[in-house]
């Protein structure tokens, strides 16, 4: 028999999403449940619910009561309202909207879900949404006088909170012309305090000012300041790690290998873990990482560390081998003695900018076929490709895919995206193909420039092939788990950005529920929620595990099946319900610094 072959993206994932109508189903004992029935006979019925079946016996329910799409949808709707769950309601009543506009309830309930949607957001200070919202409600009602003139005062009142807004963020921005990097800043956090709009803005200038205070503490010699400000940085503006890596490296290692010569090997590997977590394949980072385990009388972990900077393999991690590793690698870094001067230019300066003419070249590897245009930066992401992929293997606890990934660098953004028909947001792109329960085909797509290519798309792809190569049922996982695996994978100071990008979500109740988040099939209009919070779902759910672990938290993987993802995460955390388990996670993102 033919095995069905179908072209899959991590963009495109499909999901199992819950009943498009609901039944209600009264029990003897008062109370009732909703879903759809999907089996029913004199014994039992079977009811589907947003995240599993339950089966009720027909001797404990009293009737069951059968309901149209529409009918459940509203109902759906109303209860949002009721709820408070303006987003949730104003989503499906707009849905409902459009395919009957002349329904004078359904016309009456949206007027009022935006009205009451309106003024939440203006109590949240979201000014931008609360305007948009007005202006909708006078779209859909523009003659009812009491409403309209509401909203349209409203609007004028709104757009001069804007202004007031926009105000510090010009004062902010004449603070850095001047190069008043400080006082920049701290107008700046005047501006989030004031609106959760303002992040948006404010986290590009912001991030430069921390790169120029770096700047100024590496000149006076204070490198951990440097370090610290370079942090701060790229959690702001995550585009910025790989031309800093480099210059990163060289402020936070030397105060490593300076408690490393003092025998300090408790405070070397605390910062050395840190340091780790934002640059994990630089080859001066895994360098220094080796010589922590070599202090610690770890051989095989110094081995391992080396290999990976020198893109090689550990066979038998002697003495010997070890040692020859670490001279090789000590050469190509240029250290000699106590001499070490890391390489602090910016990537763009290293030539991974110019293409090659003619057409594309091919650099293989054990696991990868690199199709570029620049050696240079074919034989840097070879290495870093490789290393990633043993590296997300070994925390995940997955087993690796059969035959090489293609990895495309295409020579500029307008190429990759004419290739893969992606948005531009996008910063790369993986594809694969599946057979029965087989991936091949694997395809990696970026560009030259891409701003995060060596740091954080390389690690990020390579994880959804991996996770991907890992599941049972194509179909089983949520796209929004998908993608918190690939960020999990990512260097923390990305993580961090996301973290930080929640954290004022929550704050101002602009939230994907926990069940929207698990059963969407589609990216929503502002995809860094699916990004943000299904990282922060994954994080938190494996720091409620028994074991506190990663690997905890492959069980949804591999256990992957269609409709079990929620059972399966109250398993792995303890929590009772998917709604205890919404409250806790969100209380715990807001305690996250």
């Amino acid at each position: 028999m033919n095995s069905l072959l179908r072209v899959c993206a991590l963009t495109t994932a499909l999901l199992v999403t819950g009943a498009i109508h609901a039944d209600i189903v009264y029990l003897k004992n008062g109370k009732s449940m909703k879903g759809e029935v999907i089996r029913q006979d004199d014994n039992v019925v079977v009811l589907r619910v947003p995240f599993g079946e339950v089966t009720l016996k027909m001797s404990d329910v009293e009737t069951i009561e059968r309901q149209t799409p529409q009918e459940y949808k509203f109902e759906l709707a109303k209860q949002a309202l009721r709820e408070e769950k303006y987003d949730s309601a104003v989503r499906i009543l707009e849905e409902l909207y459009i395919a009957d506009r002349k329904s004078a309830d359904l016309h009456r309930t949206l007027s009022n879900a935006y009205s009451m949607q309106a003024r939440h957001y203006r109590e949240l200070n979201r000014f931008v949404d609360a305007r948009q919202t007005y202006e909708k409600l006078l779209k859909i009602d523009p003659h009812a006088e009491r409403t309209s003139h509401h909203a349209a005062e409203a609007i004028e009142e709104i757009l001069a909170q804007e202004k007031s807004g926009d105000a510090l963020a010009a004062s902010a921005r004449d603070s850095m012309d001047q190069e008043k990097w400080a006082e920049a800043l701290r107008i700046f956090e005047q501006y989030l305090a004031y609106t959760p709009d303002a992040r948006t803005a404010a986290a590009p200038g912001m991030a430069i000012c921390h790169v120029n205070l770096a700047t100024e503490y590496a000149k006076a010699g204070r490198n951990l300041n440097a370090a610290a400000e370079l942090e701060a940085a790229m959690r702001l503006d995550p585009t910025l790690a790989d031309r800093f890596e480099n210059i990163y490296a060289a402020c936070a290692l030397p105060a490593i290998m300076s408690n490393l010569n003092k025998a300090d090997i408790v405070a070397a590997q605390v910062d050395l873990k840190r340091v780790l977590s934002f640059a994990p394949t630089n080859k001066n980072v895994l360098y220094v990482a080796g010589r922590v385990e070599e202090a610690l009388n770890r051989r095989a972990g110094a081995a391992d560390y080396y290999a990976r900077a020198l893109r090689t393999r550990v066979g038998n991690a002697t003495p010997e081998f070890t040692s020859e590793l670490r001279k090789r690698l000590e050469k190509e870094l240029g250290i000699s003695g106590t001499t070490w001067k890391i390489d602090t230019t910016f990537a763009e300066l290293t030539g991974y900018a110019t293409p090659l003419p003619g057409p594309a070249k091919t650099l293989d590897t054990e696991n990868f076929t690199i199709i570029h245009f620049n050696d240079a930066l074919a034989k840097e992401v070879s290495r870093r490709a490789e290393s990633t992929r043993d590296k997300i293997m070994s925390d995940l606890g997955l087993k690796g895919w059969r035959g090489k990934a293609k990895v495309f660098l295409h020579r500029t953004q307008a190429e990759y995206t004419a290739r893969t028909a992606q948005p531009e947001w996008t910063g790369g792109f993986s594809k694969f193909i599946t057979e029965g329960t087989a991936v091949t085909a694997l395809e990696i797509h970026s560009w030259q420039t891409s701003p995060r290519l060596l740091t954080s798309v390389l690690p990020h792809e390579i994880t959804h092939l991996l996770v991907n190569s890992n599941l049972s049922e194509f179909n089983a996982l949520p796209r929004s788990l998908h993608e918190g695996f690939a960020i999990l994978m990512e260097p923390r100071y990305r993580q961090e950005y996301f973290l930080g990008f929640l954290r004022v979500r929550v704050k101002s109740e602009s939230f994907i529920p926990l069940a929207e988040l698990l059963s969407a099939k589609d990216y929503p209009r502002d995809p860094e929620f699916f990004y943000a919070e299904g990282y922060a779902l994954l994080n938190y759910v494996s720091e409620r595990s028994k074991d506190k672990s990663l690997q905890a938290i492959t069980s949804l993987i591999k256990n992957a099946a269609p409709g079990k993802t929620g059972t399966e995460l109250l398993r792995i955390s303890g929590a009772r319900s998917l709604d205890e388990l919404e409250t806790e996670w969100k209380a715990w993102i807001l305690k996250q610094k």
